[in-house]
């Protein structure tokens, strides 16, 4: 479904008059220029946007591609060397930590109007230290897939869901896949990392009594409830349309395939007539919360960076015109919660929203690189039935990854 876009010059005069967002240590560009790096990738979904508001500025911006694996690198290079952009977009949140930590951002202050328009999760993603260091564009999560003639309901509890009946992402009989089974473990009220009002910290908090419950609950269960390892994607697909797979805890990216099938499956399925999306239950008795991913903009810290049109520009690419660009181009969740209203009239994108509305912003700090291997393969160990004692396996995983950390 395709939203009819409003006066874009409108919007633009309107943010540009509200000076919505301010940043600190501001200073005015000598020439009214910016460089602005983006994911080459997304390149197309925002040179509409971008253009739109350098020709109502009367500012000169060249949008310039990036590799998306290797442009966070890049800026920690380029921004020290004088040579980097006034802004990076399309940028990953989980790589705040790593990029404030090298000195490239400038911290970002939102005003309470600015902080009111935009969903609080999606805000808090770019929340490191206590500072600000981005504003979100546009937000993902996963949610529960499931089969309507097998299951007309929704579960509310995973108590519900019996065995042979659930598929959690496509994990791994090594590396697992900790990112789908999050929600699960949450649930336990075992968070990857404890968290304050400043954001993420460091300190693991599923290293204690219920992350170890956790571990039991992943071995009670195993394969018979969590589906085999290494099912397999297009298993998953065809699975999830011929109900032999009931639920499916899988993400947006996996609609167009559900939608339009594969070579082993070429049915059309359609939204709330073949399938649903619904949120995930409570497998442990708490919320299930899920990781929210967020994509948005940072100001950097390059000497010649341009503050005060890059605000501006920033100020744009997190309003509701754009957001509602980014859905029309890419089925991509606004962040922007007046975008947001109206892209949830799209079916998917709308029941998506809905069931991430407990997600948690994947954790941003540097701590986060020395989780994901030993993770995964301690839950692919325990869930695959190749470990004897899933207590000591969980408790010598987070031992090990405390050690990386501090180290």
């Amino acid at each position: 479904m395709k939203i009819r876009k409003s006066s874009i010059a409108a919007a633009v005069a309107t943010l540009a008059a509200g000076a919505m967002l301010a940043v600190s240590t501001p200073a005015i560009a000598d020439t009214p220029n910016l460089l602005v790096w983006v994911d080459s990738a997304r390149k197309a979904d925002f040179s509409g946007p971008v253009a739109d508001w350098a020709k109502a500025n009367g500012v000169t911006v060249t949008l310039t591609g990036k590799d998306f694996g290797t442009v966070r690198d890049a800026l920690k290079t380029a921004v020290p060397a004088g040579t980097g952009p006034d802004l990076l977009i399309a940028a990953a949140h989980d790589w705040t930590g790593n990029l404030a930590a090298a000195g490239v951002l400038r911290p970002v202050t939102l005003s309470a109007a600015t902080s009111s328009t935009l969903a609080s999760n999606a805000l808090q993603a770019f929340l490191f230290n206590g500072k600000q260091y981005g504003v979100p564009f546009y937000t993902e999560n996963i949610a529960l897939v499931r089969n309507l003639k097998k299951a007309p309901k929704a579960p509310t509890t995973g108590a519900q869901i019996k065995n042979g009946e659930l598929l959690i992402g496509t994990y791994g009989a090594v590396g697992g896949d900790p990112y789908h089974f999050y929600p699960v473990q949450s649930s336990f009220g075992a968070p990857v990392f404890d968290s304050t009002s400043k954001g993420w910290t460091s300190t693991l908090g599923m290293d204690g009594k219920e992350g170890l419950t956790f571990a039991k609950y992943l071995a009670t269960k195993g394969q018979a409830f969590f589906g085999k390892a290494d099912f397999g994607w297009d298993n998953a697909i065809c699975g999830i349309k011929n109900g032999t797979l009931k639920y499916w805890i899988t993400g947006p990216w996996a609609v167009s395939s559900i939608e339009n099938g594969n070579s082993k499956c070429t049915a059309k399925s359609v939204i709330n007539k073949d399938y649903a999306v619904s949120a995930i239950p409570s497998f442990g008795g708490q919320t299930a919360r899920q990781f929210m991913g967020a994509k948005g903009g940072f100001i950097t810290n390059s000497p010649s960076t341009d503050v005060v049109n890059a605000t501006q520009l920033l100020t744009y690419l997190a309003g509701k015109e754009a957001g509602i660009n980014y859905f029309n181009l890419d089925n991509f969740t606004p962040a922007n919660k007046a975008a947001l209203a109206v892209a949830s009239s799209d079916p998917v994108l709308g029941a998506f929203a809905a069931a991430g509305k407990n997600a948690v912003p994947m954790p941003n700090i540097v701590a986060m690189d020395s989780v994901w291997d030993k993770w995964g393969k301690t839950e692919a160990k325990i869930v695959t039935g190749k470990s004897t004692n899933p207590s000591a396996d969980w408790t010598a995983m987070t031992t090990a990854i405390t050690a990386l950390i501090k180290g």
